[in-house]
């Protein structure tokens, strides 16, 4: 499939949840404002913030390639601040979706602890639209680390 955009990132990510039992509330566009997925299952409600992995506006000089490291670092700053922002707020559990590349990886490794801490999912987005979603553990006694 190539460059992952934006669109297909939500994509998967909405197939994903649907088959985890959630409704889908709204789903924005790359061109909208407003919240990626907003999602809910029973009475949980789940908001995703979505970044591709290369620009799919296609009037703009860097259409159809990979954004470069800079340009990484400001959309997953971007969605992890949305995020954070979400879960301040909270009504609602909150998760980003994210290329499954190398860069957006070591961008996330960087701050992968706090965003456990804080119940913020990552859904990983490889480009055949699969989805891995990292989640923080479920606290229990049994897990043997001490913790």
């Amino acid at each position: 499939m190539g460059m992952l955009t934006e669109d297909g990132v939500i994509d998967a990510v909405i197939r994903f949840l649907k088959a985890e039992g959630w409704q889908i509330k709204s789903r924005a566009t790359a061109q909208e404002r407003g919240y990626d997925i907003e999602a809910q299952r029973d009475t949980e409600r789940l908001i995703v913030e979505a970044k591709g992995g290369g620009s799919s506006k296609d009037h703009t000089r860097r259409y159809g390639q990979d954004f470069s490291k800079s340009q990484i670092f400001d959309h997953v700053a971007k969605a992890i601040l949305k995020a954070l922002r979400v879960v301040s707020g909270g009504e609602a559990r909150a998760a980003v979706a994210l290329p499954d590349n190398e860069n957006h990886r070591e961008e996330v490794e960087k701050v992968r602890a706090p965003l456990m801490a804080l119940g913020i999912e990552i859904f990983w987005v490889s480009t055949d639209g699969t989805v891995r979603a990292e989640r923080q553990k479920a606290h229990s006694a049994a897990d043997g680390n001490g913790s």
